[in-house]
């Protein structure tokens, strides 16, 4: 392993973990590579009453008053 490549190594383990994501997508651009299609088979399979995206914000809200 080349010295660049040792001291790059290092600084990136003194990294604060908040700092490592922005890092890494500055990394994985340079490299050239299509980037990973990401599957959510998930997406759009909630049921719910019509007005539950409208109240929302309520609803989480309640949510919060009843964990505290």
């Amino acid at each position: 392993m080349s010295v660049m490549r040792e001291e790059l190594h290092h600084l990136v383990d003194r990294l604060p973990e908040e700092k490592v994501a922005p890092l890494l997508r500055l990394v994985k651009d340079q490299l050239d590579e299509p980037p990973a299609v990401r599957d959510l088979p998930f997406i759009g399979l909630l049921a719910a009453e019509p007005d539950f995206a409208e109240r929302s914000e309520e609803i989480l809200k309640s949510e919060d008053n009843h964990c505290l």
